[in-house]
């Protein structure tokens, strides 16, 4: 009786120390994936309290040689949280994986990748939709030092660097055709895919000029070349350059989050306007540069920061890149993948509660200049 007794407690404790052990890995796997999902998103433990507002977590691309200096403002002084939104930084370094991630929906929102490159995709049946602006000009154009630039006529007879299809580009070559230059005949080209080889072929003498992009322009200084002009130059009003750009079925689902995203943007670019030095710390910060490089990136490159979408812009260099045949637009109608009213509606509404702030104002009147037709 008593040997049963004790096979039947041995059998208790087994049975205890494998539930313990089962137990211990099922809490032990959990604790991982937790630690996993953390790493990734970035999310608190923390639970969400019941007057806690859940934030839209909206998954914003950018080029990290350009910056989002918007994007930084509105995280580090909470205006995004405070519109109701989270912005998640992702860095894509060039426009291809970037549009492309866009494209399969890895990602909410493009910030800063040209707007050829957007315009370029909806050709190929990519259904994108420019509903903002980020950045227009700031383009370099550098060259060896001695280099003496009287306008466009000193790139004649000249061999030109340019990274094909990029917007300074479009920009140059718009300038020049429209001018009445023959680009076949009177520069000779040098093409290449990206603008650091732009930056090389001008380094190593085998280009005169080189057409580059403001994600060079700190090498240029340190290479010792000269900027000769600037892309603002070529074009009246200044070209647009970065649009924010998504897919147009995820704009209609999340109209809310979308007029968040430009209001946070909106007001980022009045503090920017207010306090630069301001913006050249986050840039540091963000774009890991030391304060001189990052005041010159953020203060001394021409750059205009402006949330309009400037739609005529957009619609201009849409038909200079039909002029010079980079796209095909088949039956596309532009204006179906460019979104001017949320913007609109975001910007009165910021009117609307600060009446007294002329800076507001001053927008209004850059929309209607920069934006004749989409409110209908």
């Amino acid at each position: 009786m008593k040997q049963k007794k004790s096979r039947v407690i041995t059998l208790i404790l087994v049975i205890l120390m494998l539930t313990g052990v089962m137990g211990g890995c099922g809490n032990q796997e959990k604790n991982m994936v937790k630690e996993d999902v953390q790493q990734v998103t970035g999310t608190s433990e923390t639970p969400e309290t019941p007057d806690k507002k859940e934030l839209h977590k909206i998954n914003v691309a950018y080029n990290p040689g350009t910056g989002n200096i918007l994007g930084f403002i509105a995280i580090d002084k909470g205006i995004a949280a405070e519109e109701g939104i989270e912005i998640e930084l992702i860095p894509f370094s060039n426009s291809t994986d970037a549009l492309t991630a866009l494209q399969s929906k890895k990602i909410d929102v493009a910030v800063s990748f040209g707007t050829a490159a957007p315009l370029t995709y909806v050709t190929n049946g990519a259904d994108f939709s420019i509903f903002g602006g980020y950045l227009s000009g700031g383009m370099p154009v550098y060259a060896v030092s001695d280099l003496e630039y009287k306008g466009l006529e000193s790139f004649v007879g000249k061999k030109v660097a340019t990274a094909r299809m990029y917007t300074p580009d479009i920009v140059w070559r718009g300038a020049m055709m429209e001018a009445g230059y023959d680009l076949e005949k009177d520069v000779t080209i040098l093409e290449f895919k990206k603008p650091s080889e732009v930056l090389e072929a001008v380094k190593s003498g085998n280009a005169d000029i080189g057409i580059g992009t403001n994600s060079t322009y700190l090498q240029s200084l340190e290479a010792g070349l000269k900027t000769i002009a600037w892309s603002n130059e070529f074009w009246d009003p200044v070209h647009v350059c970065c649009r924010p750009v998504a897919n147009t079925e995820w704009i209609n689902e999340n109209r809310d989050a979308v007029k968040a995203f430009l209001r946070s943007y909106i007001r980022a670019e009045k503090i920017l306007r207010e306090e630069p030095e301001y913006a050249v710390q986050l840039n540091m910060k963000y774009l890991e540069l030391d304060e001189k490089d990052a005041r010159t990136m953020l203060l001394e490159t021409n750059q205009v920061f402006d949330t309009d979408p400037k739609s005529d812009g957009v619609r201009y260099m849409w038909n200079r890149l039909i002029d010079m045949k980079y796209i095909d637009p088949a039956d596309i109608d532009v204006n179906d993948h460019i979104n001017v009213k949320i913007y609109k509606e975001a910007l009165d509404e910021l009117t609307s509660e600060n009446p007294n702030e002329s800076f507001y104002k001053e927008l209004q009147e850059k929309f209607s200049n920069y934006n004749s037709e989409g409110l209908d």
